[in-house]
């Protein structure tokens, strides 16, 4: 791409995931390696922003296909305020620290780092840069293949990242005998043909855009709720929102959403559930039958890919999204929202406020 931008970059994710499902060995041998020679019981998954929101699905793969207890946290909390292995349940060896940071300058995420090394833990950095500071604080090193993004916005590296803790936990199931060899070749079979129409899909998303981009552009405030393996998705979907559009967001796990906060929610405000096919999407059809029916707002829009009543402003994706793999899709409506909405206005989202330096980052230079 000539000059990079967000929308590119959006639509560069179906190679970047492709080309990370097929060098996969690259980055889950070396953590192979670590669980095989360590008995690992517990890990704490660590990350700000684009990266925490990535943890969270990673602490359900390791989770789903290890057995292992997992937290995922937030740099700073871990830091100042967590507890390491508070009740002793686990020998010092059977601790993994994992911290995630495509920049690898993360300040608070570096800081946690050191503060597991320093108690013994064996820590792991999930890094694009494979010299950046970030690097010179752990045990292990593993290469997050996103590729640079060269605008603040990250979108690439969030699929990237998700995809590839999936397939790192997969890997390790399968090396330690948790996992047999034909549900191995079933799952890969299955992110095969997924990431194989991964453009297909992303064509659906953006042709859903066009037909609804005058309401869409109008949103002054909007509601992202979901569940299980996506709950990082609304979050993630608030911030992509948030740091282009700029119009305030909030983000609720879906059941949570009807314990207050909806009391709120007026006419003027879009609501965007994320029904993916898990426990929870019986549930989604009293929240839109609530919204309706109330005439809460008339700003309702559903993300699913099973089969409901719909409504003209629900996205239904009509292919086979395995569960595990679902975050890589019901992402791209809100990546697409933030691009197109961006272009429409003029924002130009390949470049940050002027005059505004974060603290948030340390590079070597300055180091």
């Amino acid at each position: 791409m000539e000059k990079p931008t967000m929308l590119e970059y959006i639509r560069d994710q179906g190679r970047a995931l492709l080309e990370t499902f097929h060098m996969r060995n690259v980055y889950c041998d070396p953590l192979v390696k670590v669980f095989q020679e360590c008995n690992i019981k517990k890990m704490y998954i660590l990350g700000s922003g684009t990266s925490y929101h990535a943890s969270l699905a990673a602490k359900y793969y390791f989770e789903k296909y290890l057995q292992v207890e997992v937290e995922a946290s937030i740099p700073t909390s871990f830091t100042n305020y967590t507890y390491i292995n508070i009740n002793g349940a686990c020998q010092q060896a059977e601790l993994l620290v994992l911290g995630i940071s495509q920049s690898g300058t993360s300040i608070s995420t570096i800081d946690a780092m050191k503060k597991a090394r320093s108690a013994g833990i064996y820590t792991v950095a999930v890094t694009e840069d494979m010299d950046s500071l970030i690097t010179n604080e752990v045990d292990l090193v593993v290469k997050l293949t996103c590729g640079k993004e060269l605008i603040p916005v990250e979108t690439r590296g969030y699929t990237v990242t998700v995809l590839q803790a999936f397939l790192t936990a997969v890997l390790v199931a399968k090396a330690l005998g948790k996992l047999t060899q034909a549900d191995y070749e079933k799952l890969m079979q299955e992110t095969t043909q997924m990431l194989e129409r991964y453009d297909e899909i992303l064509a659906v998303t953006e042709q859903w855009y066009e037909v609804h981009q005058c309401e869409l552009l109008e949103m002054k405030h909007g509601i992202i709720a979901s569940y299980g393996v996506n709950t990082g998705t609304a979050m993630e979907g608030v911030l992509k929102l948030y740091e282009t559009f700029k119009q305030p967001m909030n983000a609720y796990e879906l059941e949570e959403m009807i314990h207050g906060p909806h009391m709120a929610f007026g006419k003027q405000d879009y609501i965007f559930l994320v029904a993916s096919d898990e426990v929870e999407f019986e549930r989604v059809s009293l929240f839109t039958g609530f919204f309706r029916e109330n005439k809460v707002t008339e700003h309702v829009f559903v993300f699913t890919n099973r089969q409901m009543e719909i409504s003209v402003t629900d996205l239904f994706y009509d292919f086979y999204i395995p569960i595990d793999l679902s975050p890589l899709v019901f992402i791209l409506p809100f990546q697409i929202i933030a691009a197109k909405n961006c272009i429409a206005c003029g924002i130009d989202t390949s470049i940050r406020p002027a005059n505004r330096k974060a603290f948030a980052h340390v590079y070597k230079e300055e180091g």
